[in-house]
């Protein structure tokens, strides 16, 4: 299974050759029936995340919704505030890329701090981005991951970008009071395109680079399909 993304990127944050994710050694023909049913719905998520990206570029920005709620189900859902991210359950010692690290640039009042993604706009007006990895890489488990700084004043998430998208910007609910972590990313648009679409759309392009390493190991288990 090899997942590609019908537009060309002019950005590359990291040496191609480079995994997405690290992991220990495991063997997919073990995998109980209840390990082959969470990854077969990892691999449905990561199908409609690739049909959701694939929309995006074709114009439907409204896409990046859906998105987020599947990026919750990976990486960052909760049952009883303990972790129960569909990843951590397949893959408990999962590690994953870090991106580079937010730090304050300038001096005296021009000073800033630059967005962990890299923008690229493109003919006809749809806007990309990517996340802007660590070099050299650095692989950091799940639970300091989804952790990882994306604004340093107020200080909000990764896990922060995703919650809020999802659950209130349309992935999976919608609130009539959006929090204040929402209303701090739409505002932070260096293009017309608000961070709250930005970081969804980086987050899907690492999720389609983690799916093309991860899901032909998962599918030497032969009731494992796609």
């Amino acid at each position: 299974m090899h997942i590609e993304i019908p537009i060309n990127m002019d950005v590359q944050r990291k040496p191609n050759n480079v995994a997405a994710f690290r992991a220990e050694e495991f063997d997919p023909a073990q995998f109980d029936s209840l390990k082959v049913k969470q990854v077969q719905g990892a691999i449905d998520s990561i199908k409609v995340i690739h049909s959701c990206l694939k929309s995006y570029f074709d114009g439907q920005v409204h896409m990046y919704k859906p998105i987020s709620a599947q990026l919750r189900i990976l990486f960052c859902d909760t049952q009883r505030k303990k972790d129960h991210s569909l990843l951590n359950r397949i893959h408990p010692d999962i590690k994953l890329l870090a991106f580079k690290a937010l730090e304050y640039e300038g001096e005296g009042p021009l000073v800033f701090a630059s967005a962990p993604y890299v923008i690229t706009e493109h003919q006809g007006g749809v806007v990309d981005a990517k996340l802007d990895i660590a070099m050299p890489c650095q692989y950091i488990p799940l639970s300091e991951w989804r952790e990882q700084l994306v604004e340093l004043h107020p200080k909000l998430t990764l896990n922060d970008v995703i919650r809020s998208v999802a659950d209130q910007d349309g992935g999976a609910h919608i609130d009539d009071n959006e929090c204040a972590n929402l209303t701090i990313l739409k505002n932070h648009n260096p293009t017309k395109t608000g961070s709250n679409i930005l970081f969804i759309i980086a987050l899907a392009h690492y999720v389609i680079e983690f799916a093309n390493g991860i899901v032909p190991i998962w599918l030497r288990n032969e009731k494992v399909l796609v």
